[in-house]
């Protein structure tokens, strides 16, 4: 794999997320290897407050390629549409034979050697937790759920993969996390994702255990077992979860030194920051050193901007009360 061939996408809107996907963006020019210097492209796929001028300075800095556009679908109220929307865009655009998706809550810390993929391969991700919706099979509450979302995209649920859960190492079917994932980009899988994730949406179908927060990752796997993609998995190094609602056993120092991907998820807020910066510093001296002077995570968003932002944010959400009013939940 010639790792000059992958170009990175993620996503990026006005407010919290401009300060966490720049920060991100950076961790990968300064700690990513062989992959520092990668073609990056940040995504705004919905109407909504302008970036800030810092950030766009910060971007071209950063030699980042900033697209801006606003979508017609009908479900744009989800937040998580942003992800494939960007990705459908990229991979239209993209040169390189990989495209890897990043999740703007998260911190490259070492090289990812994972990402180099056997010629025989042409998707990997981490494999869910068992909290995140994933089935452990039969008697899991989550099972029922499971058995129509594959009714739904056509898929024999007993057909589908078994692998082991991270941290955990539980049998769970087929499940993915997705806030990190490569591909090759000859597969078009952006394109089969979002027509998974619309069929996902059209089902009107939803969890009782989570609603719609695991849409996207629930249409990742199921993706690529509908598609016959030849896939493997990474290792939880490149998905390291730490913050509030990750058990604490889960980032133990030991564990945490073989991190190469952080996902810090709330972590970098004030009420949480003290913890999460010990464990970094603790276990990456040199992302600690980058990270005191930044201190937590912070927004430089106008005052106009935050309020048309709250304003979009009631708007949608309402929007998406009205949807699952509608829905069957299992």
């Amino acid at each position: 794999m010639d790792t000059t061939q992958t170009t990175f996408v993620c996503c990026i809107e006005s407010g919290w997320l401009e300060a966490q996907t720049l920060r991100m963006i950076e961790s990968l020019r300064r700690w990513g290897g062989r992959y520092a210097e990668a073609p990056v492209y940040a995504i705004t796929p919905r109407f909504g407050a302008p970036i800030s001028k810092s950030t766009r300075l910060k971007l071209e800095q950063l030699q980042v390629q900033y697209i801006s556009f606003i979508n017609k679908h009908k479900y744009s109220w989800n937040k998580f549409l942003n992800k494939l929307l960007s990705l459908t865009t990229v991979e239209k655009i993209a040169k390189t034979e990989y495209i890897a998706w990043l999740d703007s809550d998260l911190l490259i810390v070492d090289e990812p050697l994972e990402f180099i993929m056997d010629s025989d391969k042409s998707f990997l991700a981490c494999p869910s937790d068992k909290l995140s919706n994933a089935t452990g099979g039969t008697n899991d509450p989550n099972e029922p759920y499971w058995r129509e979302i594959c009714k739904c995209v056509g898929l024999d649920i007993e057909a589908l993969p078994w692998i082991n859960s991270e941290p955990e190492h539980l049998p769970i079917r087929f499940c993915f996390n997705s806030g990190v994932f490569i591909y090759r980009r000859s597969t078009n899988f952006a394109q089969y994702y979002l027509d998974t994730f619309t069929r996902l949406c059209d089902s009107h179908i939803i969890s009782n255990q989570s609603g719609l927060f695991f849409n996207d990752q629930l249409a990742l796997g199921l993706t690529v077992a509908k598609v016959g993609i030849p896939w493997d998995t990474l290792s939880y190094s490149h998905n390291f979860a730490i913050g509030s609602v990750v058990p604490p056993a889960w980032y133990n120092p030991e564990h945490l030194q073989t991190a190469k991907i952080i996902h810090y998820h709330d972590a970098m807020w004030p009420q949480f920051w003290d913890t999460f910066y010990k464990s970094v510093n603790d276990s990456h001296p040199a992302v600690g050193e980058w990270l005191a002077p930044l201190g937590s995570m912070k927004t430089s968003s106008s005052i106009g901007a935050r309020a048309m932002k709250k304003m979009l944010d009631l708007i949608r959400k309402r929007k998406e009360v009205a949807y699952c009013k509608l829905c069957q939940s299992y």
